[in-house]
């Protein structure tokens, strides 16, 4: 009887050492996977992290040529409208300069 009992205390321990070991395998094979998902992620993440600023750099990029080229238009337009006043204002001025010196009166 006692025989019996250790045997199958023994039969036991080799059991739980079994279920041990494969519980530790099963368990690196889990985080095997997981660092290996963790790096995919990783991976996948700085790509469309890198994506959208590119994406952002060419649309504020677009946004500001846009803004760049309105102002410009805008203060052409305003310089043009400045100049031909100037020159609408001074052709009365010129026209008395050019009659004094045709006349001698200078």
């Amino acid at each position: 009887m006692t025989e019996e009992m250790i045997k199958t205390i023994t039969q036991a321990e080799e059991q739980a050492a079994e279920k041990k070991r494969a519980a530790i395998e099963q368990a690196a094979t889990i985080v095997a996977n997981a660092e290996a998902q963790a790096a995919r992620t990783e991976r996948s993440s700085d790509e469309v992290c890198k994506a959208y600023r590119e994406s952002q750099l060419k649309s504020a990029k677009a946004e500001a040529d846009k803004r760049y080229q309105e102002t410009l238009e805008e203060r052409e337009k305003a310089a043009r409208a400045a100049c031909a006043s100037i020159l609408k204002n001074a052709d009365g001025s010129v026209s008395k300069i050019v009659e004094r010196i045709v006349s001698g009166n200078r």
